[in-house]
């Protein structure tokens, strides 16, 4: 077999497979740009037995297969073209095709190009940079990505079943799939990082699935489990681990009171003021004088601008205030000297932070009490509000004294969650992108 030289001549088989011959394209400048490999099966009937009776069997025709292979040089495509044949068994009947083991199983790539595109994802490229850099389709990676994954899902799982290891704490939180339309529950093994399941919808029909999924002996040693106080996930918790402590996350109670009461009654007061402005305007008739008029322009004028400035203050309110600068610090202080409901639910959003610090069950307890009932009794619509719904749960409170746990590492991984999605251009395949959101939490060794 010639290899389209006068000086060179190559001759290679790959199992029962003989190359006869290999073909070069070149573009108008004599650039080399695809390079075809034709091979064809030098395997007789003779040697073929049936693979589901074991009978002998008949040739029954041939066909080719055409795969996309490892280039032997950037930019300069290479692809094996395979004639196999078909064969008939004698006994049973049954069609079957010739093996072709150079061929990677489920894509029409050979096994090294297959090797090839894998090593790459390994690394962390995208499945579409991937089908950039090899030219192969973005099925194709894809595909091969999928095995990728779920190779090292199998190899993290042994090797903790090896191990002995089983979860102690977990959290569960949601995600959205698509914003505002499809949302997914995960689970998230807090010691080691690894998410345990992830599975579409987040209703308690939903998450139930995660305890049928998974082996209920696995779950054994679970002591607590964090979680949002707004979704119905204590419910099913206690069904499936009644030994397990439900904590309830400080993040979520914390952004809730910034939203339901910071940010209504900072609203509210805003509003406030912008309503004053306009009924001072409103006062001015022909018949005020001018020095009445500028004294109405000016208090509406003065209005106008706290409303403006309560408008602007959300962070300011929801920060840290060790946090807050000098003045950042008296702009902060110049609004809650001037509004006595703003400044009592920050007092209280303070002293809630403080809450979560505590490490004493007994003390915790007590103060969360006291902290429901002064809140209870502010006279505070959206204070009072938020209080007696959150009461309810107040064990739950408690207990971040004894485990002090939060869903903030599935928080930090839904940010993960979203580059995922940003760089694949969205994820039409559950199963594909809840398996490649386990396989980003496996942690780096």
């Amino acid at each position: 077999m010639l290899f389209n030289n006068n000086t060179i001549s190559i001759s290679f088989s790959v199992n029962q497979f003989q190359c006869n011959n290999i073909e070069i394209w070149e573009d108008e400048d004599g650039r080399e740009e695809q390079v075809l490999v034709e091979m064809e099966s030098t395997f007789s009937t003779e040697y073929i037995r049936c693979p589901y009776c074991g009978g002998e069997v008949n040739g029954n025709g041939k066909d080719i297969a055409l795969l996309k292979d490892m280039p032997i040089w950037f930019g300069i495509k290479q692809e094996v073209k395979v004639e196999y044949h078909r064969y008939r068994c004698k006994k049973c009947k049954r069609v079957f095709s010739e093996d072709i083991e150079l061929k990677h199983p489920g894509v029409r790539t050979t096994e090294r190009a297959a090797q090839w595109v894998k090593g790459f994802l390994r690394q962390g490229l995208s499945v579409k940079a991937v089908s950039e850099i090899t030219g192969l389709h973005w099925n194709t990676v894809r595909k091969l990505h999928e095995e990728v994954i779920q190779d090292k899902l199998e190899e993290r799982e042994k090797h903790l079943k090896d191990i002995g290891y089983k979860p102690v704490l977990l959290a569960v939180d949601e995600f959205a799939i698509h914003k505002g339309h499809t949302y997914a529950t995960s689970v998230l093994d807090l010691q080691t990082g690894d998410v345990l399941w992830v599975g579409k919808g987040r209703t308690i029909a939903d998450f139930q699935r995660f305890f049928e999924d998974i082996d209920p002996d696995y779950l054994s040693d679970v002591e607590a489990v964090a979680m949002d106080m707004n979704a119905s996930y204590n419910k099913v918790v206690r069904d499936n681990l009644p030994k397990a402590t439900i904590v309830y996350d400080r993040y979520h109670m914390q952004a809730q009171y910034g939203k339901d009461v910071l940010g209504a009654v900072r609203l509210y007061e805003a509003r406030q003021h912008q309503k004053e402005a306009k009924e001072i305007l409103g006062d001015i008739t022909p018949e005020t004088t001018s020095v009445e008029k500028a004294a109405k322009k000016a208090e509406a004028k003065a209005q106008s601008k706290e409303y403006s400035k309560l408008k602007k203050a959300r962070w300011l309110l929801l920060k840290n205030s060790s946090n807050l600068t000098e003045t950042a610090r008296n702009s902060l202080n110049d609004i809650l000297a001037s509004h006595e409901d703003i400044s009592v639910c920050y007092a209280m959003k303070e002293e809630m932070c403080d809450l979560f610090n505590l490490r004493d069950p007994k003390v915790a307890k007590e103060r969360w009490e006291k902290w429901f009932n002064a809140a209870e009794e502010s006279n505070i619509p959206p204070l009072m509000k938020f209080a007696k719904k959150k009461g309810e749960r107040i064990d739950g409170l408690v207990s971040h004294a004894t485990y002090p746990i939060s869903t903030g590492k599935l928080e930090g991984l839904n940010n993960k969650i979203k580059v995922a999605k940003r760089i694949g251009y969205g994820y039409r395949n559950d199963d594909y992108f809840f398996s490649l959101i386990r396989y980003l939490s496996i942690p780096a060794l």
